[in-house]
């Protein structure tokens, strides 16, 4: 009976080869696609979970306000930790990571910019678990000047050899130690580090455990990333009860001071990669993505399920008759069924097979395009290939239940009649429309999205910023010996015609500008207020091409613009309340506790507001003055037409200077694109997610259009001996389809504009606005592709000979 079943489906199969093609590829594409997108949600939703505490590890974030304003950043003082471990008993062990940033590190005759590395307690590794190919974690952190390095650094800089013991020398000519190597951090980390630096040797240089101080001031000063490990059977509420003892002791007569205070925030370590409202954190996940995409998965398979099922009953009335053979050679009832739902199965677990090989061929690219590190075996995945074979049997099924319940239910003399469909259409027309306008809806729905998804990355990407980035080459002076010797090295630049203007200042936008308390007059008094401050030098609003609405730009000619002259923007004027009458204002800056000190500057320029952080964060109010101290930053704009001749000419000054650190640049406009690398990785994978939905969609009304043809030929034949002209019928068949399609359009607009709406919303502060064009292209184009895919079959339908038409069987 087995061995008979299986000579039946492959008869079947061959029998109709096209359809059959048809359906295992659209379903196997579906699986392949879904297996994909579930693996990236897996991976999200796994972040820093592979540490064996992390239930019980959590992230001390701080939420600053000052006179009103609310400031949280996802670093926090550098003495908190050891406070809090003193303070409460349920914190086990405490660790503080700190960004060493951008650094020179050598070896031996190699030497490289490392952006990776970071200073970390002792306590690294009773906090975190990592695994350890060579060291002690318990000791390895101790020491001053010791450095724990990631097994990629160690082949980097030593190769075969072994690292243990060796010497690394950072650019300013600190020696380092190597006291252990680690595998290399998993890709679901959401705190990346390539090597860590003992946090003991700032004491061992500067001669003071500034990491240790316990000084009120150093509660008020923020730097370090800061994670807690508490005791079993404790929790982080209870900190969070009592901490204000605790901000009384350490913070309180310090902040009444300037009218400020601070709250303790905290994040479970499992949740940090989706924390959004802070500053100064790392680069983070977007959990509605994650749900986005879950969404995405199902649609494919829903569609590859659909397509499936649809051709599986639109053909199964086309095997009426082998039913009733069947049945009067003595075939039970339960055997057609068993027989049906059997072949079913084996054609749905066939196209699983066959999207399993896709996956582990095509990993390796989704990994490069979703910059992850995925992989895809029984044993990591299990959770995703149970509910991929889940999903496989189901499908099985369900489409082979329509044939397998519905003909052998019949009456043999009634299904040998072979159709037992009156329209002709094989079987129920209703619920394959309806499938097909589903369909197309996601279809639809998943074009849409594109488009808007694509034209906001544009936006991000080509919005006018309220400054050129275009051309500017940016520079960091990390050498504090060639530092000095900055504005000597301005000039020298200044003599190539191609370079048009240089500045040298404390940040570039993107990464410009820090927070401190200043005094500004406001209402005729001085009032007390948290601002973003940056110094810059005289040539920055040139450089950087800002403009000037009001009042000046600095002028090396005015003597006193160096130690008393200020630019704000219009968010600043805007915040302060003060109009019309922003020029001459004053702020006080840099003072000590009792008020003392510092500079007291004055309003001489309004610049319009630029966007000196990513699109995703308002414009805030900022200030700038002058520093005659070089920066670390020089910025340079250059003619676009000969850069790479500049590029050389600048890297032939700054060889001439005696730098210790080689020539490297990056260009703004690079730098800036990369702070919405995360969108376009998101963009592409839905782009391709769509190309999949529609090819499936198509694949199925493919498949579709092509059995309604056959279905319709003697229909045709007919109507045209009756005198029907090849227009007529031509419309007649396109009319089914097209108002199917526009179905799907209608339920499909309004669906979308509401969710893709909110996503913008909720995701950019700056984006573009839904355009009813957009939706109407991305109907037009499923509606042309949907009637391009079923012009084939019905136009050799229509020009198909009467005389062979009314014969067709």
């Amino acid at each position: 009976m087995f061995k008979n079943y299986l000579i039946s489906l492959y008869r079947n199969i061959v029998r109709n080869r096209f359809y059959s093609i048809l359906n295992i590829v659209g379903l196997s594409v579906g699986i392949a696609a879904a297996i994909f997108i579930l693996l990236f949600v897996q991976d999200e939703l796994s972040y820093d979970k592979y540490h064996s505490k992390h239930e019980r590890v959590y992230r001390i974030e701080s939420d600053f306000f000052i006179s009103g304003k609310n400031d949280k950043f996802a670093i926090v003082p550098i003495p908190m930790g050891p406070a809090l471990k003193i303070e409460f008993p349920e914190v086990e062990e405490f660790v503080r990571l700190n960004d060493v940033g951008n650094t020179l590190i050598r070896h031996k005759d190699k030497e490289y910019y490392e952006e990776g590395f970071y200073m970390a307690d002792s306590t690294m590794f009773e906090v975190f678990t990592h695994e350890f190919i060579m060291g002690n974690p318990k000791t390895c952190l101790v020491e001053p000047k010791t450095i724990v390095i990631t097994k990629k650094i160690a082949t980097k800089y030593f190769g075969d050899e072994n690292p243990m013991g060796q010497i690394m020398t950072s650019g300013r000519g600190t020696n380092y130690q190597v006291t252990a190597v680690i595998k290399d951090l998993p890709g679901n980390s959401h705190l990346k580090f390539d090597a860590l630096i003992s946090i003991a040797t700032t004491a061992s240089e500067q001669g003071a455990d500034d990491f240790n101080s316990m000084e009120p001031v150093r509660f008020w000063n923020i730097g370090v990333y800061t994670y807690i490990l508490i005791k079993k059977n404790s929790n982080i509420e209870s900190i969070h009860e009592k901490f204000e003892p605790f901000y009384n002791k350490y913070m309180k007569a310090l902040g009444d001071q300037f009218n400020a205070g601070f709250n303790l925030m905290s994040t479970p370590l499992a949740q940090t990669h989706f924390r959004e409202g802070i500053s100064s954190d790392q680069p983070t996940g977007n959990r509605a993505y994650v749900f986005i995409f879950s969404a995405v998965a199902l649609f494919i398979l829903l569609i590859a399920a659909i397509n499936y099922m649809n051709m599986a009953t639109a053909r199964s009335a086309k095997r009426a008759k082998e039913v009733g053979i069947r049945k009067v050679m003595g075939a039970f009832k339960g055997q057609i069924v068993r027989q049906f739902l059997g072949e079913s199965l084996v054609m749905a677990f066939t196209a699983l097979f066959i999207a399993l090989f896709l996956v582990n061929t095509l990993l390796p690219d989704f990994n490069t395009l979703a910059d992850k590190t995925l992989s895809f075996t029984f044993i990591e995945n299990t959770g995703i290939f149970l509910q991929i074979i889940l999903a496989t049997i189901l499908i099985g099924l369900l489409s082979g239940s329509y044939p397998a319940f519905y003909l052998s239910a019949f009456l043999p003399v009634k299904v040998l009649k072979g159709s037992l469909s009156k329209n002709g259409k094989g079987g129920s027309g209703f619920l394959r429309k309806a499938l097909v306008v589903f369909q197309f809806f996601i279809a639809i729905f998943m074009i849409i999205g594109t488009f808007v998804v694509t034209g906001q990355i544009d936006f991000l990407k080509n919005k006018d910023l309220g400054f050129q980035k275009e051309d500017q080459v940016v520079m960091v002076m990390d050498d504090s010996a060639f530092r000095s010797k900055a504005k000597s090295f301005k000039k020298e630049l200044l003599q190539n015609p191609n370079i048009q203007a240089v500045t040298n200042s404390t940040g570039v936008p993107g990464r410009i500008g820090w927070i401190q308390v200043v005094r500004l007059e406001q209402e005729g008094e001085m009032i007390d207020k948290a601002h973003i401050l940056a110094m810059v030098d005289y040539d920055f609003l040139n450089t950087l091409q800002i403009e000037l609405v009001e009042g000046r730009d600095f002028n090396e000619l005015m003597g006193t613009d160096s130690e008393e002259a200020v630019i704000v923007n219009e968010a600043a004027v805007k915040s302060h309340g003060w109009g019309d009458e922003a020029l001459g204002k004053k702020i006080h800056w840099g003072f000590e506790l009792d008020g003392t000190g510092g500079r007291m500057l004055k309003v001489i320029g309004v610049v319009k507001d630029f966007n000196y952080k990513s699109l995703h964060n308002n414009i805030e109010p900022i200030m700038l003055f002058i520093s005659e101290d070089p920066r670390y930053f020089l910025s340079c704009r250059i003619n676009h037409e000969n850069r790479k001749e500049t590029l050389e000419f600048i890297e032939q000054k700054w060889n001439g200077f005696d730098a210790k650190r080689p020539f490297d640049y990056e260009l703004l406009e690079t730098s800036l694109d990369e702070m919405y690398t995360s969108e376009e990785k998101i963009g592409t994978i839905i782009q391709i997610s769509s190309i999949l939905t529609i090819f499936i969609a198509l694949l199925g009304l493919l498949g579709l259009s092509s059995f309604i043809a056959e279905q319709k030929t003697k229909e045709v034949g007919v109507k045209k001996v009756l005198g029907a002209s090849t227009e007529s019928i031509l419309m007649g068949l396109y009319k089914e389809f097209a108002i199917l399609i526009v179905i799907a359009f209608v339920i499909a607009v309004p669906i979308a504009w509401w969710q893709l709406d909110y996503w913008l919303e909720s995701n950019f502060i700056y984006h573009t606005s839904l355009q009813w064009t957009t939706f109407m292209l991305a109907g037009l184009t499923a509606f042309g592709i949907g009637m391009a895919t079923i012009s084939y079959f019905i136009l050799r339908a229509a020009a198909l000979n009467p005389v062979e038409a009314i014969k067709y069987e």
